[in-house]
């Protein structure tokens, strides 16, 4: 079996992926997760009490973890709203070989895994840990370094806290701090990989959060 670290897992650093679920009606949940690495066949997972992937690792004990640098699939995930029905496309997704998950049919690398919930970390979170099952790893050719795409992907997660943030009165300065950040990532990816698929979603990301400011 391939292991973490071949595919850039290490201790004590966040990975971000994108982790596919049943949910209770059957149908396909993603959203993107960050995962650090017990040992080479665990991954621990820590999750927000509200989201659906939380609800589903407690519900089905299972997983797919999928490994992908496709910019529209990490958006789209993160903002469901981004995709023509307000959910991520079906058929994006295969049934996961050997767990009851969805898994993203042109990831890289997908990770079957099996998880069982941890002991409370805290009253908003709760964790999981992830035993590898089964491991599917594309030969990929190696890969160039482009600064869009974790610029992108920050962009992105700074997004979710600004829509989290932006109709609180007390948290105004963080988020004018948050967009300015995402400006600036946009700025430095239309220099560097303009007319590019970052560019196209970083467009729309602006302009999602313009949408939410102009909500009562």
């Amino acid at each position: 079996m391939v292991k973490l670290t071949d595919m850039g897992f290490s201790k004590d650093l966040v990975c971000e992926t994108i982790v596919s679920t049943y949910n209770v009606d059957g149908a396909v949940n993603a959203a993107p997760m960050g995962l650090k690495i017990q040992d080479e066949e665990h991954l621990t997972l820590s999750i927000f009490n509200t989201a659906s992937t939380c609800h589903n690792l407690k519900a089905k004990q299972c997983a797919a973890i999928n490994l992908t640098r496709n910019i529209e699939v990490f958006y789209k995930s993160t903002f469901k709203e981004a995709n023509p029905d307000g959910k991520v496309p079906s058929e994006w997704f295969v049934k996961a070989v050997v767990v009851e998950a969805p898994k993203l049919r042109f990831a890289e690398t997908v990770i079957e895994v099996t998880a069982v919930e941890l002991p409370s970390v805290g009253v908003d979170r709760t964790e999981f840990c992830c035993k590898v099952e089964r491991v599917d790893s594309s030969t990929q050719y190696p890969q160039f370094y482009c600064r869009a795409m974790p610029l992108t992907v920050e962009a992105i997660i700074h997004a979710t806290r600004v829509q989290a943030f932006i109709n609180k009165p007390q948290k105004q300065q963080e988020v004018t701090e948050l967009v300015n950040t995402i400006q600036h990532c946009a700025d430095v990816v239309g220099r560097v990989a303009p007319n590019s698929d970052y560019t196209v979603v970083l467009v729309d990301l602006l302009e999602r959060i313009d949408s939410w400011r102009a909500k009562p």
